[in-house]
């Protein structure tokens, strides 16, 4: 017996919402993927750059920096296998970062990032440009040849600086090759998630470390690490532009949580995340979304009316972490909402877990 019209009818509604599912979800995760590469590779390479310029002078302090690194990513529990007894500092940096950038079973190395996102385009080439799964697959393949290692030893801040710049390369292709429709709204809100986690992490991990070890540290090796968290933030210009003068702890972190225009400040991501889950849900009769809009709404206002003191104390460690938590909440109903995947927000593995 045939189906009646209204019968054909919801099942090709059903079929079309999920390979929408399908869809979305692989383009939020290539583009998150690809946006997590691109920031452990800048902080192994700021991390690298300041062990070298500061290291001799505090190995205390250069120890610090390394284990930054694992902190940041959440893989510090491998510091003493990683860092023991007897190591250098320069010898700690160089363990983390083999761990952090070839290490297949680190799943938040940089060869895993980029294997997650380039599986992720694979699974949807029909629904990108030619010219992104071109980029994405070669890309991939350049860091899995035979030399690449060998690459990698003799000069690891050429290897990061590959990493960034594919990522650019990837997103101006995703900007000028693809309609601006539903996928590339998808890959846009990832993007933006993705920079609000990593920058708490970032300004979390940074400022806790500077707290146990500023009143020990010369002025010059401050002005090091500040310079640092801007560099790491890809900030540093923007922020010489904005504030004249010395580098001063309260104005770092106003300026990279809560400066308006400024790209990749936790302000501006939050923003257009919120204006993304508005447009998507726009281009949609159904009511998903709903509860992804009113988490970020709810967060973006305490991001629009919080400031930072002069003190660098527990407050602003306490307002990243509403921050990040509010931004995995928000991540979570994209997911259950968009994808239907229920995921859980707590924790690491929500930062780290891609569905296929």
């Amino acid at each position: 017996m045939m189906e009646s019209n209204s019968t054909a009818s919801a099942t090709a509604k059903r079929r079309a919402r999920t390979l929408l599912a399908r869809v979305a979800d692989a383009s939020f995760w290539m583009s998150r993927y690809m946006e997590r590469a691109e920031h452990i590779a800048r902080i192994l390479m700021i991390s690298g750059d300041v062990l070298t310029g500061a290291g001799d002078l505090d190995p205390h302090f250069a120890l610090e920096v390394a284990g930054d690194v694992l902190r940041i990513t959440q893989r510090d529990h491998m510091f003493p296998t990683l860092a023991p007894a007897g190591r250098s500092p320069t010898q700690v940096m160089a363990a983390v970062a083999r761990y952090m950038t070839l290490d297949e079973g680190n799943p938040n190395s940089l060869i895993h990032c980029l294997a997650k996102a380039r599986e992720n385009a694979r699974g949807i080439r029909e629904s990108i440009s030619a010219e992104m799964w071109e980029q994405i697959n070669t890309f991939y393949w350049s860091v899995k040849s035979e030399d690449a290692r060998e690459r990698f030893e003799d000069v690891p801040q050429e290897f990061y600086r590959q990493f960034m710049l594919g990522s650019f390369l990837f997103q101006g292709l995703t900007d000028q090759t693809m309609d601006h429709g539903q996928v590339w709204m998808f890959i846009q809100l990832s993007r933006y998630i993705e920079r609000v986690d990593m920058t708490c992490r970032i300004l979390t991990a940074k400022f806790a470390t500077l707290s146990r070890i500023d009143g020990s540290l010369e002025s010059s090796l401050r002005t090091i690490q500040w310079m640092a968290v801007l560099r790491t933030c890809c900030s540093i210009e923007a922020y010489r532009r904005s504030h004249v003068g010395e580098i001063e702890p309260s104005r770092v972190a106003n300026f990279i949580i809560f400066d308006p225009t400024f790209p990749r400040s936790i302000h501006f991501c939050v923003k257009q995340a919120l204006a993304t889950v508005d447009q998507i849900r726009a281009g949609l009769a159904a009511d998903a979304g709903r509860e992804a809009q009113r988490r970020l709404g709810r967060l973006f206002a305490e991001v629009q009316y919080s400031h930072v003191t002069g003190e660098m104390d527990d407050g602003l460690i306490d307002f990243l972490g509403r921050t990040r938590a509010g931004i995995a909440e928000a991540a979570a109903a994209i997911q259950e909402q968009w994808f239907m995947r229920a995921i859980d927000p707590n924790g690491w593995r929500a930062w780290s877990t891609s569905a296929l």
